[in-house]
């Protein structure tokens, strides 16, 4: 019976320093935990915060850009305006170049090559005339003076007048036919930078629609710039409070070893008791529980 005892009570004894060892235990690696929980959420939220920030400048960096862009698209548009009213404006210039260069200088033309054949003439008669003063020459010698007299005409062309001239009219042969066949370019011509002109309005248009869109990218990044900053002000709380609580939960885990290191007080206070035989079953002395497993033996060892 007091071997059954001294078993009990040395399991009591072995699970209540059990019991102390484990709470010394867990609150040292509960320390440990909790800092170690702390370090990487605080990384954690370090990095999220660094990307906040990141992410913040971008979207200034994107709104400031988008600002510039907007003002530059107002140009563009400002310019392909501008650029589709000169082209509207030239086709009545083209119109009146064309009326000049198809109608006016072919008459003009025409009257000129129809008045070469005379010009032809009377070039022929300067030609001549001129040929005859070059020529006129008095080399006579007076009473011992030589006399030596021109009119002073130097006419010696390699073309002849009345040939230059003839010359002149061949080149105009089919020149004011060519420059009537360039009205139906023109017309196209003409046509064309309508349609270029109207075309040119229609993506000034798109432009000022494409600006106006990129105009309500403003308002949105900086809701965006607003929501990300006052999720990065909530994250640096949730860092600055996790900081401020970590002591708090280390005391508590501290306070929660301490209470479950008394509670194995009381079963290693009994089991001393039993292991050394300080304590009966029923609160017997436990000299005469001594006793009686003495006279027990002496029982045995008579029989």
């Amino acid at each position: 019976m007091a071997f059954i005892k001294r078993v009990i009570g040395l399991m009591m004894v072995l699970i209540g320093a059990s019991g102390i060892v484990v709470s010394v235990l867990s609150a040292r690696f509960g320390h440990q935990a909790v800092d170690n929980i702390t370090l990487n959420l605080d990384s954690t939220l370090q990095l999220v915060n660094q990307s906040l920030d990141n992410v913040s400048e971008t979207l200034v960096l994107a709104r400031s850009t988008l600002t510039e862009v907007t003002g530059a698209v107002d140009t563009v548009e400002e310019t392909t305006d501008n650029l589709a009213t000169t082209v509207r404006e030239t086709r009545p210039l083209l119109s009146q170049i064309g009326t000049v260069a198809t109608e006016d200088v072919p008459d003009s033309l025409e009257a000129i090559e129809t008045a070469f054949p005379s010009l032809e003439q009377v070039a022929g008669v300067i030609d001549s005339t001129l040929t005859t003063l070059n020529s006129f020459r008095i080399e006579e010698e007076i009473l011992g003076v030589e006399f030596n007299y021109d009119l002073g005409v130097d006419y010696e062309p390699e073309i002849p007048f009345d040939e230059s001239v003839a010359n002149l009219g061949d080149s105009l042969d089919g020149l004011p036919e060519s420059l009537r066949s360039l009205q139906v370019y023109l017309n196209v011509t003409t046509g064309n930078l309508d349609t270029m002109s109207q075309d040119i309005y229609n993506l000034a248009d798109d432009i000022g629609d494409v600006n106006e869109q990129i105009g309500e990218l403003d308002p949105i990044l900086s809701e965006y710039l607003v929501i990300i900053g006052e999720i990065n002000d909530d994250t640096r709380a949730v860092r600055q409070m996790i900081s401020t609580n970590v002591t708090t939960m280390k005391q508590g885990i501290t306070v929660l070893a301490v209470w479950f290191a008394l509670t194995q007080v009381a079963p290693l206070y009994l089991g001393f008791e039993l292991l050394f035989g300080r304590r009966g079953t029923n609160g017997e002395d436990p000299r005469s529980e001594a006793e009686e497993d003495k006279v027990d033996g002496e029982a045995e060892t008579a029989s």
